[in-house]
């Protein structure tokens, strides 16, 4: 059966465009397939799910389980296609819409005079889709659990880190951040996302080269990554390359303009309903960042 991807990842779709490539079903889900190719972790996500790094979105609304995919089949990947031939499934990317997710393309972005107001926005949201074990009583008056107070006394380190610019401080400090949490992608490893988001971004709004910035991020992703699961490490890689979901790029660009905030509600609202979980996390990575590199934050 072809199904007909609506949306792909700019950065994918070259590496399409350019060459075939192979890998294997790393995990499938009924609203989301994942594959370990050659060029890393790649995703084939429903309508439920908004664009992310090297991710398509496909047209179809029925679940991707129907297809009796298999953790380990064969994809092949190039010429407009993503094909898993043992369930006889070919995805054609012919017709899709490429969006660049890269935060290296933000542009008009900017500290504004409410700016204190639109991060009060990202807490409300994160308070109000607060779960037992999740990460909001580092942002806000929720109930602590042993996940938010092993990662509390770690933060410091990290903040200080991204503020001396200091790449090995970095490392140092996410590598015991990192994991901490439940699930194929722990909660420290969506705040850990978050939080790259956020300094790329305010970075950005503050004149920062993004050759500085990446040495940061990737100092991060890289330390995190040896110290989760496979899948999670995958997805810090790319946040490493200063790649975002679709949401997470629209809200950066909501809270560093002057973007009314309903559209900022919103946004961040959806990011919070993520369909696998951890949208609060992320959205308290991205408070800690935009709230706490912002002073004595050099410009280089």
């Amino acid at each position: 059966m072809t199904e007909t991807a609506r949306k792909i990842c700019k950065r994918l779709h070259a590496y399409l465009r350019m060459g075939t490539y192979d890998g294997t079903v790393h995990a499938v889900y009924p609203d989301a397939i994942y594959c370990n190719t050659s060029i890393g972790m790649i995703s084939i996500l429903s309508n439920a799910h908004c664009l992310a790094p090297f991710s398509t979105i496909v047209s179809s609304v029925k679940p991707f389980t129907r297809y009796e995919i298999e953790e380990g089949m064969h994809v092949l990947m190039g010429n407009e296609r993503i094909e898993i031939p043992d369930c006889e499934l070919t995805l054609d990317l012919s017709q899709s819409t490429d969006y660049d997710l890269s935060l290296d393309t933000i542009r008009a972005v900017f500290l504004p005079n409410d700016y204190d107001i639109r991060l009060r926005h990202i807490l409300h949201i994160v308070e109000t889709n607060a779960k037992a074990d999740d990460l909001s009583p580092l942002v806000v008056d929720t109930k602590p659990n042993q996940y938010s107070e092993t990662i509390r006394p770690l933060l410091p380190k990290l903040h200080a880190a991204f503020r001396d610019q200091d790449p090995q401080a970095c490392s140092e400090a996410t590598s015991a951040i990192a994991g901490i949490g439940a699930g194929l992608i722990p909660s420290a490893d969506r705040l850990l996302c978050g939080y790259i988001a956020g300094y790329a971004a305010l970075s950005a709004a503050l004149g920062r080269s993004f050759g500085r910035v990446l040495e940061m991020t990737r100092a991060l992703a890289s330390a995190a990554a040896a110290h989760t699961t496979e899948l999670s490490g995958a997805f810090l890689l790319q946040s490493g390359e200063g790649l975002v979901s679709e949401d997470l790029y629209m809200l950066m660009r909501n809270v560093l303009s002057d973007a009314p905030y309903s559209v900022l509600v919103s946004t961040a609202n959806r990011i919070a309903a993520l369909p696998l979980g951890g949208g609060s996390d992320m959205l308290a990575g991205v408070y800690l960042s935009l709230s706490m590199l912002l002073s004595e934050s050099p410009i280089d």
